[in-house]
């Protein structure tokens, strides 16, 4: 539980926060979950071609860049959907960084799209070198 000093610390923050951007135009492009819209039907299509469970045939050779997409897509899934709490290695792996239990609980509506912007980041070019190979436009 937070003592009284930590939730005024938090009602400033948070104040701080709303008022950040007030006048401001939103962004263009959102980033919900890590995906930019711009990219969200490619992402549709190659979620299609993923098996239903388990790794894809020729994850090696062949279908390299989709297995890569499928991880990363799963990494992600678990940093929004639980907090990084399965998946928080893989997600290091790919991604370069990572939260801790505390971080998702505590975070703010801003920080949950500082996070999609910096999953996007890495995402978006996976996504791209994974339609390449499939052939999905």
């Amino acid at each position: 539980m937070l003592s009284e000093h930590g939730i005024v610390k938090y009602n400033q923050e948070r104040k701080r926060e709303k008022n950040m951007y007030k006048g401001y135009q939103e962004e263009m492009f959102q980033n919900p979950w890590g995906v930019n819209v711009g990219f969200k039907d490619l992402c549709d299509k190659l979620t299609e071609l993923l098996p239903f469970e388990g790794r894809c045939e020729n994850p090696m050779s062949k279908n390299k860049n989709l297995e890569k997409f499928r991880r990363a897509q799963n990494a992600a899934y678990d940093l929004f959907n639980n907090g990084l709490g399965n998946k928080r290695s893989l997600f290091k792996s790919i991604y370069g960084w990572s939260v801790g239990p505390k971080d998702t609980c505590y975070a703010s509506k801003m920080t949950w799209g500082y996070w999609e912007d910096r999953v996007e980041e890495v995402l978006t070019p996976i996504i791209i070198a994974a339609a390449k190979e499939q052939g999905v436009k």
